[in-house]
């Protein structure tokens, strides 16, 4: 009897153990701990892009003979990886925007934007510019709490379900926490500007058939202008929303956070914790992973 026990005490702790490596390390379970895709891991300090107050923009402008178009977002997530003591070490990271959240300031022209013959949110509902390098750096300006340096972004583009290789200009500020800081975001702060356009036809956006609308009511380029500050308090907290009550989390404080803020938990049918759907294998709240 003691020898049965004994093995079964040590395969109980053996699955234990192995239970929870695999919450550590699955990326589909972001209560397990640091996610496979989390940048936590890599050199250079992470700062996280989300914004509680919803300051964060991106803005795109389309300019063409019979109409020029202007839409904004402020729902920008993702995270950047950058050591401003050591800027030559380049950086990565990724950004996303949901479709959805385009505003352009008419609802009708906004639900024909996100639709099949435009962006196609329903198949494609992200932007996302996962950056892969960060090269040619060069400080220009700095001060014993801030540094400023122009560097050009390199990385994967993807709009309605097409990626392109693409490299952009920045303007990146390293802010080290302050008093004056902390009236945005607590911890040090990366400020990140950058604009480029991008060309619709190499992502596969040619509008309704038969319309010609492109070159005419829509630019075959669009300019996009972003505007972003990272924090990295924000930062241990990214991609776990059951981690906490920190700010960034989106679980943490329903008070503070509204669905129109990419809060999960604004809404039952939106809470990956409200119903348990053990069938889903991505949601951590559905059961055994």
């Amino acid at each position: 009897m003691k020898t049965l026990k004994s093995i079964i005490t040590g395969l109980t702790l053996v699955l234990a153990f192995s239970s929870v490596s695999f919450a550590q390390s699955n990326p589909c379970n972001p209560c397990g701990g640091k996610s496979m895709k989390s940048m936590g891991d890599h050199a250079g300090q992470v700062f996280s892009v989300e914004d509680p107050m919803g300051r964060n923009t991106v803005t795109f402008k389309s300019t063409a003979p019979l109409e020029d178009i202007v839409g904004t977002s402020n729902q920008i997530t993702g995270q950047l990886v950058f050591d401003p003591n050591n800027p030559k070490a380049g950086g990565h990271g990724e950004l996303v925007i949901p479709v959805k959240s385009l505003n352009t300031g008419i609802p009708l022209r906004d639900e024909h934007l996100a639709g099949a013959d435009w962006l196609n949110a329903e198949k494609n509902p992200n932007i996302q510019f996962r950056i892969t390098e960060v090269k040619n750096v060069k400080e220009v300006k700095s001060t014993k709490d801030a540094k400023t340096f122009e560097v050009t972004a390199v990385g994967d583009f993807s709009l309605n379900g097409k990626t392109k290789r693409i490299s952009v200009p920045a303007r990146i500020t390293y802010l080290k926490e302050s008093e004056a800081t902390k009236q945005r975001l607590p911890g040090d702060l990366l400020a990140a500007r950058t604009t480029f356009e991008v060309a619709l036809a190499e992502f596969g956006i040619t509008g309704p058939k038969g319309m010609n609308l492109i070159g005419s009511k829509v630019g075959e380029k669009v300019e996009i202008d972003l505007s972003l500050v990272a924090s990295s308090a924000g930062s241990t907290m990214a991609g776990n929303p059951c981690g906490g009550k920190a700010a960034m989390n989106p679980c943490g404080d329903k008070a503070q956070m509204t669905k129109a803020a990419g809060n999960p938990c604004g809404q039952k049918a939106d809470n990956p914790c409200g119903e348990k759907k053990p069938q889903n294998p991505c949601n951590p709240c559905g059961g055994k992973m």
